[in-house]
């Protein structure tokens, strides 16, 4: 079993959720499942008012998919990995508590989506880029950043 790629602490009407993938926080089907679990658990907490992401580490905030996962995949698991994306952004965007992205480092692709499926942004200046590098790519962004 692999190590948990989604961290949370709660405390202060604050639930922090860490996403913890290193090197780059990289969004995978094995952190969907864990980050979804994390907001259904703030958001049923009646001490929680707040819901704050962030990335382990200084470099990335989410550099968006796990490209080795999806390189050898077929055309179907891709399909629903797309599907299960956009519903655990639309939990993000439902949950009626305060969802806050805190930016502290690169933000790119799918992680910009993850960031954007939440009522605030706040980045810390010098963090790094933002951005949809796939649309360079001729690629649209797969889970809701169109």
């Amino acid at each position: 079993m692999s190590a948990p790629k989604v961290r949370t602490a709660a405390g202060g009407g604050v639930f922090t959720i860490t996403l913890d993938d290193p090197p780059a926080n990289t969004d995978s089907y094995e952190m969907m499942p864990q980050l979804d679990a994390a907001v259904l658990q703030a958001g049923m907490d009646a001490s929680v008012h707040v819901i704050v992401i962030i990335g382990a580490g200084e470099k990335f905030f989410c550099a968006g998919a796990n490209i080795g996962m999806l390189t050898d995949a077929d055309p179907n698991f891709k399909y629903y990995f797309c599907l299960h994306a956009i519903e655990t952004l639309n939990r993000r965007e439902q949950t009626p508590k305060l969802v806050i992205a805190a930016l502290n480092g690169h933000t790119a692709g799918g992680g910009l989506e993850v960031a954007m499926a939440v009522d605030m942004r706040i980045g810390r200046q010098g963090a790094g880029m933002i951005g949809m590098p796939e649309v360079a790519l001729g690629v649209l962004p797969g889970t809701g950043g169109t």
